[in-house]
């Protein structure tokens, strides 16, 4: 199953990707790590989605249907 095996590797750049703009950049909403990391929305949320699950971003509201996404305890 070669796909899923390619398809971890680029799910798994995609989340050092995200981590790493966020450590730089400090956080950002889901549109804006689109923008800083040339990635497709769907991409990155989801990845945001799983890098939440696992603690290493945290997710707080800022307006309605958008959030700010920020480096989690577990991805100290």
């Amino acid at each position: 199953m070669k796909p899923t095996t390619k398809q971890r590797s680029n799910s798994q750049s995609v989340d050092r990707k995200v981590l790493l703009l966020l450590r730089r950049n400090g956080a950002q909403t889901i549109e804006g790590l689109t923008v800083l990391t040339g990635i497709g929305w769907g991409q990155v949320y989801v990845a945001v989605d799983r890098l939440s699950r696992e603690g290493k971003v945290s997710l707080a509201p800022v307006y309605p249907n958008e959030y700010r996404v920020s480096v989690g305890k577990a991805a100290h």
